[in-house]
């Protein structure tokens, strides 16, 4: 067994060997040489160096462009701490927030279907909104002060809440 394991290492350190060999002899046959680590000079208007430079930055003039304001500020990671609580509505770390154009569905309701058959439409559009937030990142920004609810619109990567539920009731995944 012990002689097997240093076979094989054998043959491993082999195969990098050749490996190694062969693109040292691929470069110079490339015309490429070895390389030369030579420091640059600090006064050099050169950009790579080989060895640390100290950059004074009194001598820089580069324009400083600030960062653009995030266009949705409210960052939520939906852990254990969220709580949907209707079909358009959350809490959060004791917040209440309202998804704008949303609609709200009364856990309850019973819907019929274009076949006539009865669905639980209400609790359906709850849960569509539990499953669509629980364990992602959200974006929001508020649309509207509402008091103590703030008025919502939210993204998880990239995509807007709202259509995210409206593709979810649509297929019933």
């Amino acid at each position: 067994m012990v002689r097997q394991i240093a076979i094989l290492l054998f043959q491993i350190m082999l195969v990098i060997g050749f490996g190694v060999a062969g693109m040292r002899i691929a470069s110079f046959l490339n015309g490429e040489d070895g390389y030369e680590t030579a420091g640059l000079a600090a006064n050099t208007e050169m950009l790579w160096t080989t060895s640390p430079v100290k950059v004074d930055t009194r001598h820089q003039n580069y324009e400083r462009i600030p960062t653009p304001p995030d266009p949705y500020p409210l960052k939520i990671h939906a852990d254990q701490r969220l709580r949907v609580v209707a079909s358009n509505r959350f809490t959060f770390k004791g917040q209440e927030f309202l998804l704008a154009g949303v609609e709200n569905v009364d856990r309850n309701r019973v819907c019929a279907g274009a076949d006539g058959r009865r669905y639980a439409c209400g609790l359906n559009a709850f849960k569509a909104l539990e499953n669509r937030l629980r364990g992602k990142y959200l974006e929001c920004r508020v649309a509207e002060e509402g008091g103590a609810i703030l008025i919502v619109e939210c993204r998880i990567k990239g995509q807007d809440v709202r259509a995210l539920l409206q593709e979810t009731l649509a297929t019933g995944r």
